[in-house]
């Protein structure tokens, strides 16, 4: 599995908030998947089996299981990757991402194409008014689905990972795609872009800051908690479930 290192700019001479969120100690290793993920990578099979294993990882490190949508294993993979990364940075008291840009969209599918980081600088270049910008992205290649490809991201990004800019214990690169996707703790708006090119196994997204909303958002992060994103769900005896929405 090739995956390029994510990488983290900053425009305009204005830094970005470091992230408040802690690395893993070490690797959590994904495990075996079931066989309908080579069978059918992206059925709801294979999906579901990752769905349980970004569980586990994330039990793992004390935030207990995803509070996901029930429809989720159907959305497209950057709905998943909006609603994945909103949970993890809230759960870290980060700055929920406001939502997905079809502009932001192409780029992200520009890298996806090309096996690269997307490279959205020319159009934040181009922005007028805005007193902060910057962008973080990150590029996977060889996953599964768009699912797995997060897991990596988030869990299998440290030294003896398939992170080439890992290469040692040491290097700056370990856990950068993580931190990509917990970078920006105090901006004040964020925008996703993101592409899942199935039939190449190529995964790339890319989360921009502005000082200002610039993009109407094709799928907004409002939406995905109308859908259930980020509600807790209780039972009894006496009624139906207990909607209570974190991070709104």
């Amino acid at each position: 599995m090739r995956r390029a290192a994510g990488v983290l700019v900053l425009l305009a001479a204005f830094a970005a908030s470091a992230s408040a969120a802690p690395n893993p100690a070490g690797n959590i290793r994904l495990g075996p998947l079931p066989r309908s993920c080579e069978r059918a990578p992206t059925g709801a099979a294979c999906e579901t089996a990752a769905v349980r294993a970004l569980d586990a990882a994330r039990t793992r490190l004390g935030l207990g299981p995803y509070l996901l949508p029930a429809d989720f294993v159907g959305l497209a993979p950057a709905r998943q990757w909006l609603i994945l990364a909103n949970l993890d940075r809230i759960a870290y008291s980060l700055r929920p991402i406001d939502g997905l840009s079809a502009v932001l969209n192409s780029i992200a599918r520009r890298g996806a194409t090309r096996r690269e980081d997307p490279d959205p600088e020319p159009l934040l270049t181009s922005l007028r008014g805005q007193s902060r910008i910057g962008f973080a992205s990150n590029w996977a290649g060889g996953q599964a689905n768009a699912l797995l490809a997060y897991y990596g991201w988030m869990y299998d990004d440290g030294y003896g990972s398939g992170n080439l800019d890992c290469r040692m214990p040491s290097a700056p690169g370990c856990w950068g795609h993580r931190q990509d996707i917990l970078s920006f703790a105090q901006a004040a708006r964020l925008t996703m872009g993101a592409s899942a090119l199935r039939g190449a196994a190529s995964y790339a997204l890319t989360i921009v800051e502005t000082s200002t909303a610039v993009w109407p958002y094709s799928y907004s992060w409002a939406a995905a908690m109308a859908d259930g994103a980020g509600v807790r769900r209780s039972r009894d005896r006496r009624g139906p479930a207990d909607r209570r929405a974190l991070g709104s």
